[in-house]
């Protein structure tokens, strides 16, 4: 009779788990075809399960610079592999209950005792973890780790099975009778406070805490589903299909001739790969620590947003099915339209089509998902720095949903901030985000002897400068100090000159692709009637555009940053530097040159090889946990409401006490140079481009430093 009870139990409990599989697994593949290898280099991908989701490794490193002890996440490391562990005893009582004679112990004892004892050991280390867990967010109460019903669920359902695993064996012993098992190490503890039980007492207790432990352990497996330990289901699917490509934002390329591409407005426009990252989501909640945006107070919290994608798929997906039975019903039991001989419907039709009426005037009264679900300041919040996706431990790709919703807003919608309204109409018109004059494109080089492509048609390097190094007063400084480290090096290079145009990454990453891929055709065609093979960018924007974006409209060039030619230029002793007028300096991460394109030494490298009075200093927000500052995804060009992103960078390099802040990026200057005069530190601590220390280094200090008052001046030469 038990093992009937038990048979329809966990037949049951598991029908009731395949058919939750079987919705999910639907909903999901309702996305379209992802356009990236999601299956190659197999043995690569089960390395990335073995590290990433046994090994836990971005659970172990993710935590943040700034971030208490008692903040990280090292118990879920224990909760995780104590559970890997416990499975195989759980595993044992599902077998068990079918086949009473299969069990652990028909193991030789030299596996089954350590194994035994291991499952004991860890079943108190796992709720001694829970009970941490529970003081965690009760006590600490770490930011977006509330304690929830869901939480406590799921919590108590794993302490209860540590207590029911121990209340069974504990009486099992006392009801053999004589002295507890070498491998039941608490177990045994358990026994012991137990004893005064009478035999049949224990048997009954003994059974008690067996049924209260099947229960507990098939309703957890089918609450995991719809709770946040979705992630245990689809965290592994999520890693072994992971991007693998050196294109970490990997923006796919629209056929614009069809509008089922112009962006993703319903769920199932977005690639099942998009759709497989809502799984994954542990709820960790580092997406949205790191954010900026969300640092700052903005209406966007990148965790939020993926778990809105989910609901918005589940929801519809449970109405669309409804809707196609319907369809299916009324087309297998009326084909032939269900008109009776008196020429009225048949009733049951009348009937099926007004339930698939019915559910229709659902899905069109359910809000939209892009603009009503996911509200649109949520989408022009993100800075694109990619800082959600750095510290992921699934690898869920937050930026790029960002970016096709974006796509959505602007192609399909039509719905543009008004700022990057006049953004995109400036580069139209004068192939640069600020709407200067295109025919002033070369005025940064005058009286300079700067070598056009026409006057140097095969050179070594394209130096691609950029619409800030060229229109904006304060990176034109930048520029001209970088064309001095080309010259000191002998370096042959050229520009394009007129014939160079916004790269159109403010257009990209604010969703206009139509207008980035004209001006990306153009300067393709540019670049390639030139010969380019090698490009130097000295905006990280550009770079990223140059190097991972273009390839899709047939411009495949080494493109590198301006910091790794002079890294390389001072390695090879092709630069001689003097001292420099400097005390103490600091290095701020570019996200496009550091996140994005994996480029960390570089920068520092040059700074280490200089003199500086009192050093070189790490900001506390450094490399790969950098912080934003503020401009990326096309932010540059638009307002930003208090508390502003690049003033919280700003305070952090106030905080260090240095003279001045080493630049990478256009952006990060005119932003961390707002943040100066914002703080009036403006006269204190200078930001300047790394390559303008080099070329300070290179020449008497006078002929290059500009006074302090000049400091942030944009294009029109203001502050």
């Amino acid at each position: 009779m038990r093992t009937v009870i038990f048979v329809f139990l966990l037949a049951a409990a598991g029908g009731f788990f395949v058919r939750t599989m079987r919705d999910m697994v639907r909903a999901m593949v309702r996305g379209v075809d992802d356009p990236r290898p999601r299956f190659d280099v197999l043995g690569e991908r089960i390395r990335s399960v073995l590290v990433f989701f046994l090994g836990q490794k971005k659970v172990v490193t993710g935590r943040g610079p700034l971030q208490s002890p008692l903040m990280w996440s090292w118990h879920h490391l224990i909760i995780f592999w104590g559970f890997l562990v416990i499975t195989v005893a759980s595993v044992e009582i599902l077998v068990n209950g079918l086949i009473p004679s299969l069990s652990l112990a028909l193991l030789p004892d030299l596996i089954y005792v350590p194994l035994k004892a291991l499952i004991d050991i860890l079943n108190l280390a796992v709720f001694l973890i829970v009970g941490w867990a529970f003081f965690r967010r009760i006590v600490l109460k770490p930011k977006l780790i509330p304690m929830n019903l869901d939480a406590g669920l799921i919590l108590g359902s794993i302490g209860s099975l540590m207590v029911t695993h121990f209340l069974y064996h504990g009486f099992h012993i006392v009801a053999q009778g004589g002295d507890a098992p070498s491998y039941a190490v608490v177990s045994g503890a358990v026994a012991g406070l137990l004893d005064h039980a009478s035999p049949a007492s224990a048997v009954f207790g003994a059974e008690v805490s067996y049924w209260l432990h099947v229960l507990i352990l098939l309703t957890f497996l089918n609450y995991l589903p719809y709770s946040k330990h979705i992630h245990l289901l689809g965290a592994l699917p999520n890693i072994l299909t992971r991007n693998l490509s050196q294109r970490t934002l990997d923006m796919p390329k629209l056929d614009l001739e069809d509008e089922n591409q112009w962006g993703v407005g319903r769920y199932e426009q977005f690639s099942w790969k998009s759709l497989l990252d809502t799984y994954a989501c542990t709820e960790c909640a580092r997406c949205s620590n790191y954010c900026p945006a969300y640092t700052t107070d903005k209406n966007l919290s990148p965790m939020q947003l993926v778990h809105d994608i989910r609901y918005e798929m589940l929801d519809r997906d449970a109405l669309y099915t409804k809707r196609d039975a319907i369809a299916a019903q009324i087309k297998a039991s009326f084909p032939n339209g269900g008109t009776e001989e008196d020429g009225h419907k048949h009733p049951d039709l009348e009937h099926l089509e007004s339930q698939h009426a019915a559910i229709e005037k659902q899905l069109e009264d359910m809000p939209e998902m892009v603009g009503e679900r996911i509200a649109e300041d949520t989408l022009w919040a993100c800075t694109t720095c990619g800082a959600c996706q750095e510290v992921c431990p699934v690898f869920i790709e937050h930026p790029l949903k960002i970016l096709q919703m974006r796509q959505n807003l602007v192609l399909e919608q039509e719905k543009v901030p008004g700022e990057l309204g006049r953004t995109f109409r400036n580069i139209e018109r004068q192939s640069n985000p600020w709407g200067i004059a295109s025919d002033q494109r070369m005025d940064w080089a005058e009286g300079l002897d700067i070598p056009t492509i026409e006057d140097n048609p095969n050179p070594e390097y394209i130096l691609w400068v950029g619409c800030a190094g060229a229109f904006d007063n304060r990176i034109i400084k930048q520029t001209k100090a970088m064309v001095q480290i080309l010259k000191a090096a002998d370096v042959n290079y050229a520009i394009l000159g007129h014939s160079e145009e916004c790269t159109g990454d403010p257009a990209r990453r604010a969703g206009n692709e139509m207008l980035f891929q004209m001006q990306a055709e153009t300067n393709v065609e540019t670049l390639n009637e030139a010969g380019a093979k090698k490009v130097i960018a000295s905006c990280p924007h550009c770079l990223h555009t140059l190097r991972h974006d273009y390839p899709q409209f047939g411009g495949d060039y080494e493109v590198i940053h301006h910091t790794q030619l002079i890294a390389h230029l001072m390695e090879a002793k092709k630069l001689k530097t003097n001292g420099t007028d400097l005390g103490r300096v600091t290095y701020h991460d570019s996200c496009y040159l550091g996140r994005w394109n994996r480029e960390f030494d570089a920068p520092r490298d040059i700074l280490k090889a200089l003199p500086f009075r009192e050093g070189v200093v790490e900001l506390e927000r450094n490399r790969r946990h950098g912080f934003c500052c503020g401009a990326g995804g096309a932010r540059m060009f638009m307002e930003e409401e208090e508390p502003r992103v690049n003033v919280n960078r700003t305070d952090e390099v106030i905080a260090a006490g240095v003279d001045a802040v080493a630049v990478a990026c256009p952006f990060c200057n005119i932003m961390l140079t707002d943040g100066m005069k914002h703080r009036d530190k403006e006269e204190d601590i200078q930001v300047l481009d790394v390559s303008e220390i080099v070329a300070q280094s290179l020449i008497p200090a006078s002929s290059l430093v500009r006074p302090k008052k000049a400091v942030g001046e944009d294009a029109s030469g203001e502050g």
